[in-house]
């Protein structure tokens, strides 16, 4: 519950206080009173205004974070996490969202405040983060498949497999006396 509130405190604060800042001023005619090409107002978003696609971005993964926290939040308050493996289930894969969602927004935000003689350096770090992000989930997956496997296996939804056919086996023990 402390690492979902957590991320939910995240991407709400950076909902509202997006990379970039904020305009702090009205902007809709020049000095000699003529309309600007491209207008603003105090408080909407600047990356919005100068990088439509990474604020884009930015507004996809950052209410992901946000709603994928607060519905973890929402399912242990629930208690119904406790008795039922399937909840358990929901709410790790909620929180993968949820982390994964954040980790793309901090990138974007990094980008987005960060100079353009800079950002080869930062596509190699965030490259390699990536990777790394993608191997982890794929060693949990992977261990998570294990799991269920083992699980249906126990419940009966699995069967084990057979050793050698038993005539097989009876040759075999002749064979060696």
């Amino acid at each position: 519950m402390v690492v979902a509130s957590l991320l939910a405190t995240m991407a709400f604060q950076a909902a509202t206080t997006p990379p970039g800042g904020v305009w702090q001023d009205d902007y809709k005619v020049d000095a000699n009173g003529n309309p600007v090409k491209e207008p603003h107002m105090a408080g909407t978003s600047i990356m919005a205004h100068i990088q439509r696609m990474a604020n884009g971005q930015f507004m996809i993964f950052n209410p992901l974070a946000f709603l994928a926290s607060l519905s973890i939040i929402l399912l242990l308050l629930s208690e119904l996490s406790i008795k039922r493996g399937r909840w358990m289930w929901t709410q790790m894969v909620l929180m993968w969202l949820a982390i994964t969602g954040q980790a793309i927004t901090y990138f974007i935000a990094l980008h987005n405040i960060s100079l353009a003689d800079t950002w080869g350096m930062l596509k190699d770090v965030t490259d390699v983060s990536v990777v790394c992000w993608l191997c982890l989930m794929g060693v949990v997956f992977m261990g998570n498949v294990v799991r269920l496997c083992v699980v249906l296996r126990k419940w009966g939804y699995l069967k084990k497999k057979e050793k050698k056919n038993s005539d097989e086996d009876d040759e075999d023990k002749h064979e060696q006396v």
